[in-house]
């Protein structure tokens, strides 16, 4: 019979040290990934906050106040000369009366939205809630809506269509941003466009945090969005309206119009920035980031790391990961990370509130250059009407600065007591163990120490009987 090489089947072929082949052999095997520990929250205290109402009377009184010195600036009089025709500071009689009541009331809707509906709560207290919230609002808009078109329709008599224009500009710009919604334009921070209120859950489940997050973003952007639009408000009434509705002949400075525009706009922003995001809203959104995490992209091809996973929704990634994700690598850089990679409006909250203070810190900044140009410009003012307004925006400046120094201080030393006192604690365990064990090897070197002597001197005492009964036997 011819010679034939007997062939070994594939699962029955050996290898070189007569081992059977591993199938498997070669593909490398991504390790078991360790659950990231969830974040710990401090307690954190709750300063005292000012109230919607009150809020809306400062934010008023200050507009007012800035409208009045633009004002002042146009209609300013030379009452000390002594030819002079008036006895007064300003020449009232070229003020439009019907202009600056319609003024006045623009930067009252708050507040007569919310006496309104108090009223109308007290008269009507057995409607239900949302019926009577759908009447007060259908009948204080009604009311509100009648009152500005007359004296709009007054102050626009005899005047062109551009007028019309400039006095109702601020309308095309409400829609764009809050569409035909109504409580936007008279109510604060209780307003949200989803419904549901900044709160945080400490939740292990993925899929919640990335949706509170969700709803923390909207309700941040609502607030932001009130925030420019109450600050825009009050600068174009402020100082824009009544430079366009003055006598064509009146001589004036722009520059310093504008410039008094630009001090209303900023302090308003600051004002409602210190009031709708303040240090209890910055710290939600500080525990909320930290459960959400951050991813960075690696720029490169391959990583560097071997082990790479593909990103999935449903599990929390602990720090230093590697994963795929559309085609690219990010690492994880928060201790979780459950957002999604790539979401640029949640990393830059990241990196904003990962500090509660963070944020206030930087407003306070703003604020205090803010404060600053003033002193300057109102000590180093040569004319009256410049340094009286000047010095009024000024002060009207300092109880928004104290808020946001308070706040950031506050929420500066709490969190870093409380890490530094979580690391001594660390460390103070960390000696109490070494402590113990100490303790512990020089109680068991002295037991040892004890047992040892015990022993020898119970060898001792054998070693002498043995050579009492040795002599004794010897004598025999």
């Amino acid at each position: 019979m011819p010679s034939t090489t007997r062939r070994l089947s594939r699962t029955t072929r050996t290898g070189p040290y007569n081992e059977p082949v591993n199938p498997t052999r070669g593909i490398p095997l991504v390790p078991p990934m360790e659950p990231p520990s969830l974040p710990k929250h401090f307690p954190f205290p709750s300063p005292p906050t000012d109230s919607d109402f009150f809020f809306d009377f400062v934010m008023a009184l200050f507009a007012i106040t800035g409208a009045g010195l633009q004002f002042l600036y146009l209609y300013r009089s030379v009452w000390w000369l002594p030819n002079s025709y008036t006895s007064t500071a300003m020449n009232f009689y070229l003020i439009d009366p019907n202009l600056a009541v319609l003024i006045v009331i623009i930067f009252l809707r708050r507040l007569y939205y919310q006496i309104g509906c108090k009223l109308i709560s007290k008269v009507y207290s057995t409607v239900p809630d949302e019926d009577l919230n759908c009447f007060s609002k259908v009948t204080l808009l009604i009311f509100y809506v009648s009152i500005v078109g007359i004296l709009s329709t007054i102050i626009l008599g005899n005047r062109s269509k551009m007028d019309i224009v400039y006095l109702f500009y601020p309308i095309t710009l409400y829609i764009p941003i809050f569409g035909l919604k109504i409580r936007p334009f008279f109510e604060v921070s209780s307003w949200c466009s989803n419904g549901i209120p900044p709160i945080h859950a400490c939740s292990p489940n993925p899929v919640d945090v990335r949706r509170e997050c969700e709803h923390l973003k909207a309700n941040i952007f609502d607030r932001l969005r009130q925030i420019f639009f109450t600050a825009t408000i009050n600068a174009y009434y402020g100082s824009f309206i009544p430079c366009c509705f003055a006598q064509p002949e009146l001589v004036y400075d722009r520059w310093w119009n504008i410039e008094h525009g630009a001090f209303i706009f900023l302090g308003s922003l600051t004002y409602s920035f210190a009031h709708m995001i303040p240090l209890k809203y910055c710290d939600i959104f500080h525990r909320a980031i930290l459960h959400s995490g951050l991813w960075e992209r690696i720029h490169t091809d391959r990583p560097m790391t071997l082990v790479v996973r593909d990103w999935r929704d449903d599990l929390l990634w602990p720090g230093g990961v590697v994963v795929r994700y559309n085609k690219m690598y990010w690492r994880a850089m928060g201790d979780c990370n459950c957002i999604v990679p790539g979401d640029k409006i949640l990393s830059c909250a990241y990196n904003l509130f990962i500090l509660p203070s963070y944020p206030l810190m930087l407003v306070a900044g703003f604020q205090l250059v803010l404060i600053l140009y003033q002193l300057y410009n109102s000590i180093y003012g040569i004319y009256w009407y410049r340094v009286t307004a000047v010095s009024i925006m000024c002060f009207s400046n300092y109880y928004t600065f104290f808020k946001l120094v308070r706040d950031s201080s506050l929420s500066y030393m709490s969190y870093k007591p409380s890490e530094e006192s979580d690391e001594d604690k660390e460390h103070r365990c960390d000696s109490q163990n070494v402590a113990g064990s100490c303790s512990r090897t020089i109680k068991i070197g002295k037991n040892v120490k004890v047992k040892t002597e015990e022993l020898s001197n119970v060898i001792l005492q054998e070693k002498t009987v043995s050579d009492d009964e040795k002599d004794f036997s010897d004598e025999r």
